[in-house]
Formats: C-alpha cells, sequence, structure tokens
C-alpha cells in the first residue's frame, strides 16, 4: 500500500513540474505582451490582472540587468530580456529536475524490488525450513504387507499353504529387523519410529518381494497416523509392489540418503476426494 502512495507521489510530482514548465511558457507570453503594451503606449484591461505579477518578475530581473536604450524613439528595457531568460532557464532547469526525479524514481523502484526479492528469498527459505522441520518431525510409520497365492501356482495340482508361507515370511522379517507384527486389515501391520532410516526397512521389504516363495505380496507403507488413507492404499491391491501415499513419498525426499526412487503409479478416487498412489523402486 506505501509502495502505491509513493509511486503516485512521484507521478504527481512529475506532473506538478510539467505544469510548472507550462506556468513558465505561459509567464514569457504574457510578459511580451506586457512588454509590447508599454512599446506601443497601450492599455489593455484584461492585462490588469496580470500587471502586478509582471512587474515583481520585472523588479527582479532589473536588478540583474537594468540597461536600457534609445531605438527610434522607444526606450529598450533590457531588463524585459532578462525576465525571459530567466523564465527560459527556469523551463529547461524544470527538464532538468524532472530527469532527476525520474532518476530518483528508478532508484526507488530498483531499491523497493531488491528489497522485496530479498524479503521474498528469505521468506521461501524460512518457510522451506519451516516444512523441512514439520516433514522431519514425523518419523512413526506403519508397513502392511498382505499375500496371495501366485497365479502360476494357485491351480488344484499345486497345494500351497498360505498360512504355512506367511509364518515363513513373519520370521524372516522379524530375523532381519527384530520386529512383530499385528494383524490389520486380514493382513500383516509392523510399526516403525525412524523413517529417516526406512532403506534399511525397504532393503529387506524387496527380498521378501523377490524371493522364490509361490506367494505375491502387497506392500503399503503409511507416514504419521493417515489410517484411512492406508485402508484406501491397502484395497487397491497392488500386488508386486511397495505402494504408499503422495505425503509418505513427499516425506522420503528429506531423509539423509535416498537408496531408492519413488514414481507415481497413478490418481485414485478415495470416497468424494483422490488419492495419489507412489511406489518404491530399486535403482536399474
Amino acid at each position: 500500500m506505501l509502495h502505491k502512495i509513493i509511486l503516485k507521489g512521484f507521478d504527481c510530482l512529475k506532473s506538478f513540474w510539467h505544469f510548472l514548465k507550462i506556468v513558465c511558457v505561459f509567464c514569457i507570453i504574457m510578459l511580451l505582451l506586457f512588454w509590447i503594451q508599454n512599446l506601443t503606449h497601450a492599455s489593455w484591461k484584461w492585462m490588469e490582472y496580470f500587471a502586478p505579477h509582471l512587474k515583481t518578475l520585472l523588479d527582479v530581473s532589473d536588478n540583474i540587468c537594468s540597461l536600457s536604450f534609445e531605438f527610434f524613439g522607444t526606450i529598450i528595457e533590457l531588463k524585459y530580456i532578462s525576465a525571459i531568460i530567466i523564465l527560459l532557464a527556469c523551463y529547461f532547469g524544470m527538464n532538468l529536475v524532472i530527469l532527476l526525479t525520474n532518476i530518483i524514481e528508478a532508484g526507488y523502484k530498483s531499491t523497493h524490488y531488491i528489497c522485496k526479492k530479498t524479503q521474498e528469498i528469505a521468506l521461501n527459505k524460512e518457510l522451506r525450513d519451516s516444512i523441512e522441520r514439520e516433514e522431519r518431525s514425523i518419523n512413526k510409520y506403519v508397513v502392511t504387507i498382505h499375500t496371495k497365492v501366485k497365479p502360476n501356482f494357485s491351480h488344484k495340482g499345486i497345494n500351497v499353504d498360505l498360512e504355512q508361507q506367511n509364518g515363513m515370511m513373519v520370521d524372516f522379517i522379524k530375523n532381519k529387523l527384530g520386529v512383530k507384527p499385528m494383524i490389520f486389515e486380514e493382513g500383516f501391520m509392523y510399526n516403525f519410529d525412524n523413517y529417516g532410516r526406512i532403506d534399511s526397512v525397504l532393503e529387506v521389504l524387496f527380498k521378501v518381494m523377490h524371493g522364490s516363495t509361490p506367494i505375491d505380496y502387497a506392500i503399503c507403507i503409511q507416514a504419521g497416523d493417515n489410517m484411512p488413507q492406508l485402508r484406501k492404499l491397502i484395497s487397491l491391491k497392488n500386488f508386486g509392489k511397495i505402494t504408499m501415499a503422495a505425503d509418505t513419498s513427499y516425506r522420503y525426499r528429506f531423509n539423509a540418503t535416498h537408496r531408492y526412487q519413488t514414481s507415481q503409479i497413478g490418481v485414485f478416487q478415495n470416497g468424494d476426494k483422490t488419492i495419489e498412489v507412489h511406489e518404491f523402486r530399486e535403482f536399474s
């Protein structure tokens, strides 16, 4: 608001200088007419209003140059020429003042722009730091694992004990990570409290997925405590993938190390909202 007022002030100031230039031109014209009136010994009624002001100007110029000479019986007073020179000097002086005003205005605009950009940079940095602090504060996360028999092992000729396979998976993860699961949404849920070191957990999960077992795994990861979002991820049944929502993927950016990459799978309907689903992938 103040910036707009200052810019408006510069515009008004420049308009005022241009107005003074017009006044100078007007005064020169009136002074020439006043001189002609005096030379011709005429008496113009409308000139009586301007005469006092013009005489004041002539008094000032008379102090500068009071010479006069006679030309064909007519007294030529050089104070009129001095007054015109003064007015012309004022006229061209206004151009210099206008130029100076433009320079000051340009300097102000440049300074304002630099200050604004500096403030924006500081504000953006503060915002980034705030977001980073907020994201890094999210450490708790859960991993859910749901399993099913692979299609090529599900025909009648092969009998796969899914419960036994699940037990082997649970034992493997417990041996590698030292955690036990709880049953959640007909699957297994693991709770962790250090998202900054999720890479070590992902390493184990990818070993589980790439194992030679006859079952497929749908693994979901949710940072924080958004259980409705986690349930939606589970319902999508992305077997063969380690999936997460956009917020969990975004949180991964603030980890010190990134041994895995993330990519978007797609956007899915979640009630009256949508959910953006990403996955962890190994670098190829």
